[in-house]
């Protein structure tokens, strides 16, 4: 059998069945039986698994009620073949889906279960997840089809009735539903991208001038790089020139050093002539002082000769002044002046 499609329905205590269970062929299937003896709850039993609320099967105001007179609880479950491309999650469920609907007086719950019969799990998005992938809408005519729903169907007395029946039955009345309501989101997105816009567009025009600002950076970063380079190629530059001039100081070096041995032959040689200069130096220097000691002695002795021809002078002057004008005896003439 193909995958999404029932293999078996057990009930048990479920409106009109204490126990009933049905093994389902691979291609279509009948189930007959007089008035009242619940075929249609069978397809009831489906919808109420598949998570159909109570109301909406018309059968029942709430799921209690689908419990037998007498009992405490009511159970569906259902098989659903997992083999084949189609398959839902194989590797976790198996070639066979469990589907588990239990209801009591104050609760219900579905459980999935593996094709050993482990529990897989019990959440309603789990169910949902599953109706969605093999896409049983048990709400949609085309999939069940109650006797309700049949006779609304042959009773509908004009075109326009059967066309909404039809819209319904092949999901285009959903599809215009879910489409309606995209249009009222793109509508309202629109609106928000319009005002998102607006706001944004002077945050765009700060990020223009940052971009701007960040090429100039980047501009300027590479001058930088580049004067860097430059930097680097001048100190280069300068090497190369000082190793230029370190060659060229280095020849001129090896050339004097070339020429140490005769400028030390001609120091050497210059050193002894200095030397007897030197001692012949000192010889007229000691000449030269002992000349000076016999020079102050003979100025001394000019001084004094001179000095000593002075006083003589002096006294020779005296000797003869008193020979031509001797002393007067008149009291009226000092010195022996006579007029």
């Amino acid at each position: 059998m193909a995958a999404g499609t029932i293999s078996r329905i057990r009930l048990e205590n479920f409106m009109c069945h204490s126990s009933l269970h049905i093994e389902l062929g691979e291609h279509v299937n009948f189930i007959t039986g007089q008035n009242g003896s619940g075929k249609s709850a069978i397809l009831t039993a489906l919808c109420v698994a598949f998570g159909c609320r109570a109301k909406n099967t018309q059968r029942a105001a709430s799921l209690k009620d689908f419990i037998k007179t007498g009992s405490s609880y009511a159970s569906i479950l259902v098989d659903i073949n997992n083999h084949g491309e189609d398959a839902f999650k194989p590797e976790v469920f198996g070639n066979v889906i469990i589907l588990e609907r239990r209801i009591t007086e104050s609760s219900s719950s579905t459980v999935l279960k593996d094709q050993h019969g482990r529990k897989v799990a019990h959440r309603k998005d789990d169910l949902v997840e599953i109706i969605e992938h093999f896409n049983i809408d048990v709400e949609n005519p085309c999939v069940i089809m109650s006797q309700d729903k049949s006779r609304e169907f042959l009773h509908s007395g004009n075109d326009k009735d059967k066309f909404k029946f039809f819209f319904k039955a092949t999901l285009l009345q959903q599809v215009n539903d879910l489409l309606g309501s995209i249009r009222k989101n793109l509508n309202a997105a629109d609106s928000i991208v319009e005002e998102l816009e607006r706001s944004i567009m002077p945050v765009l025009k700060e990020l223009d001038d940052i971009q701007d600002k960040i090429k100039n950076m980047e501009h300027i970063e590479e001058i930088a790089h580049e004067i860097e380079n430059l930097k680097k190629k001048l100190a280069w530059a300068w090497v190369y020139d000082v190793d230029k001039k370190i060659g060229e100081q280095t020849e001129k070096l090896e050339k004097l050093r070339e020429r140490i041995p005769a400028c030390q032959e001609r120091i050497d040689r210059n050193t002894a002539i200095i030397e007897e200069l030197r001692k012949e130096f000192i010889v007229k220097k000691e000449n030269v002082r002992s000349f000076l000691e016999k020079t102050q002695e003979v100025r001394r002795m000019k001084e004094k000769m001179q000095h000593d021809i002075h006083e003589h002078l002096i006294s020779q002057f005296q000797g003869l002044q008193h020979h031509l004008y001797p002393p007067s005896t008149d009291p009226a003439k000092p010195n022996g002046i006579n007029k």
